[in-house]
């Protein structure tokens, strides 16, 4: 719901500042300026969605779950501390429904598959919206779209708002990387443990 009013609200904002700007107060000009600044954001709705297709034909080992690009220091942590993400984070959508591995929530936190999915996923939608939030920038070459005061306010609504998801899932990394170690270590644990029960089995005596 917040990014539904956050982006109707921008577009009407956008199409009344260039009305303002134009001098005009008829409803038809308005009308005119809101319909090419919903055009605007249609479009740079159309980019996000076909960089996410793109990326998820790329080579799945670039967004593994301990990618190193995808990691995250101490200092950044805090960072998200510090902003209190934790309570805010809420109003920022999650798009698993979209790919069909919802991370909003863990749900198997001793499971080391489902821990390396949801990182892959995870990376994948890091990877998506910092690409949406950059080539956002492109709707500025539309030829119907005022460059200054229609396409750029556009493409900086944009990449704030594909920004905040960025920060959610990064805030998530780290925590999720320690429990995926611990997952596999555990695992590993156990099936040493199996494979000594295995060994220590005495054969059973040959018949003569």
């Amino acid at each position: 719901m917040f990014y539904f009013i956050t982006i109707a609200s921008a577009t009407l904002l956008i199409a009344l500042l260039n009305l303002l700007l134009d001098g005009l107060w008829s409803l038809y000009a308005y009308g005119e300026h809101l319909l090419f600044t919903t055009l605007g954001v249609a479009a740079v709705i159309a980019v996000d969605g076909i960089l996410a297709f793109i990326l998820r034909r790329l080579p799945e080992k670039w967004f593994l779950p301990e990618a190193k690009i995808f990691s995250v220091g101490i200092k950044e942590r805090n960072f998200y501390r510090k902003i209190k993400i934790q309570i805010w984070k809420k109003h920022v959508p999650e798009w698993g429904c979209f790919t069909g591995f919802h991370k909003d929530k863990v749900q198997s936190p001793n499971d080391s598959t489902y821990l390396g999915r949801f990182l892959l996923e995870s990376n994948y939608g890091v990877a998506g919206h910092v690409g949406g939030a950059l080539f956002g920038y492109a709707i500025l070459l539309l030829p119907f779209l005022r460059p200054l005061t229609m396409g750029l306010p556009i493409a900086v609504v944009n990449m704030i708002l594909s920004w905040l998801p960025v920060m959610v899932l990064r805030s998530n990394t780290m925590p999720l990387r320690k429990l995926y170690r611990r997952s596999l270590e555990r695992e590993e644990h156990q099936a040493r443990i199996e494979k000594d029960a295995l060994a220590s089995v005495p054969e059973p005596a040959s018949r003569t």
